[in-house]
């Protein structure tokens, strides 16, 4: 562990060191609890993670410190928004935080070490690769997550055709699920909830469910289609779910797209 790499820059290219972190096994919890008139103790509605710190040590390899500082303030300046943080010791995941407190240094002992605080809103670490299936020519480099055989990529050919997706993360998700090709009157269910989609598509049509809670959309071609479904969406719990696809005349290929979730 000496680099990483924020929004795509690697800090070593600009002649700082990572020379520590600091980033909690787990999330803080914060218990959702109602106090009852006349009732001793409290109702606990259960608990949930709170944003998780990070903290990044910092060192100032190059000559220029001041011009180096300069450069560091800009990475990491919080008019960027949410900043994606790699690890070179952890390059499967991703850390999604914007800076947060003040950085720490004392210039006038000659410190070359800088302390950065960030918080991620979202405590969650995610997959730096999503399932969606790629190939080589697509924009990625040797290593960098191909899927020959995807576990999140079928043709569906028959109707009641089962599939198997595996979330190797250890947390729901919440995934888009894209539809290339023809059916009439979809649906697909995870044996406890079944999304539906009416009438028919053809072969160069794509349909794509977005589960993400704040989202919750259903589009055709890029257009607005959630009337034609029944409104459930769908998700994914850790290991593995199967999923019973049924249509008429069904000719189409199903993605489950979506990134795995961490605890850390």
């Amino acid at each position: 562990m000496n680099d990483v790499s924020v929004n795509g820059t690697w800090l070593s290219t600009l002649d700082i060191m990572l020379v520590s972190r600091e980033i909690p096994a787990l999330p803080e919890t914060e218990e959702n609890i109602v106090k009852i008139a006349g009732r001793d103790g409290v109702r606990n509605f259960g608990s949930t993670y709170a944003a998780r710190p990070i903290g990044l040590g910092l060192f100032i390899m190059g000559d220029d410190y001041d011009g180096t500082v300069a450069l560091l303030a800009n990475v990491f300046n919080v008019r960027r928004g949410p900043l994606i943080i790699i690890f070179d010791d952890r390059p499967d995941k991703r850390y999604i935080a914007e800076y947060r407190g003040s950085m720490s240094f004392d210039t006038s002992t000659g410190n070359r070490l800088i302390n950065v605080p960030l918080k991620m809103d979202d405590p969650w670490v995610e997959s730096v690769q999503d399932t969606e299936l790629r190939e080589y020519g697509q924009g990625l480099s040797y290593g960098e997550g191909y899927f020959y055989i995807s576990d999140s990529y079928f043709d569906i050919t028959s109707s009641g055709q089962n599939v198997t997706i595996n979330n190797e993360g250890s947390d729901i998700a919440y995934p888009l699920i894209r539809i290339t090709g023809s059916f009439a009157d979809l649906s697909i269910s995870d044996g406890n909830h079944t999304f539906t989609f009416s009438g028919s598509i053809g072969t160069n049509d794509v349909l794509e469910v977005n589960s993400d809670p704040d989202k919750c959309t259903v589009r055709l071609n890029g257009s607005n289609a959630f009337s034609r479904s029944n409104a459930v969406f769908l998700k994914l719990p850790p290991g593995e779910t199967i999923l019973t696809v049924t249509a008429n005349s069904p000719a189409f290929a199903l993605e489950v797209i979506y990134r795995y979730k961490y605890l850390f």
